[in-house]
């Protein structure tokens, strides 16, 4: 999608362990610029309820802050293991040359979802991974991502929807920024 410039959209995130039969949802608003010349891309998630946590990306540094028990990771977003799958919203660029480098990429069916059409895609990733498949399912109108559902290897999955999408918002590179309160504890692991 080369005419975006940013994105602003509310998420619901289930994340479901089969095993036990539990679903935990997490509610919240995401931003996004994508990366542009010498602009590294950004995302933000912040969560509305349950818990209040944030996690920022500018580039590959990662902020990820935990009001709740006052802590904030900072660090290389390669540190950062599964859990947040807020990280992991491959296709956001819109660009189906960089996905078709780490995944293989079939067509599964068209479907409604939230009243918009979508294309669902299923990527394969070509070199193993947390991940044994992403689906991602891609709005017709404006071929961005409207859905996501990832698949670990121990049968646990995410799934993440974007509700009341804005393309193109009027988002400040500072609104990346997480604001941490002073005393707060500054872990490097996560």
């Amino acid at each position: 999608h080369k005419q975006m410039k940013s994105l602003k959209a509310e998420l619901i995130q289930q994340k479901t362990n089969p095993q036990i039969g539990s679903t935990d949802t997490d509610y919240g608003v995401v931003l996004y610029k994508p990366s542009a010349g010498k602009e590294k891309g950004k995302l933000r998630i912040d969560y509305t309820r349950p818990s209040k946590d944030i996690v920022s990306v500018v580039g590959e540094n990662v902020t990820f802050y935990q009001p709740r028990i006052n802590q904030v990771f900072k660090g290389a977003l390669n540190k950062l293991s599964k859990g947040k799958a807020g990280v992991n919203l491959v296709g956001l660029d819109g660009s189906l040359k960089t996905l078709t480098v780490n995944y293989n990429i079939d067509f599964v069916k068209d479907e409604t979802i939230n009243g918009q059409m979508t294309t669902l895609l299923r990527l394969t990733p070509k070199a193993g991974g947390s991940y044994t498949a992403i689906d991602l399912w891609v709005n017709q109108q404006n071929w961005l991502p409207a859905q996501w559902k990832m698949s670990e290897r121990n049968g646990d999955f995410t799934l993440i929807t974007l509700k009341n999408t804005q393309v193109n918002a009027n988002i400040a590179d500072a609104d990346f920024a997480v604001k941490i309160p002073n005393g707060t504890k500054v872990v490097d692991k996560f």
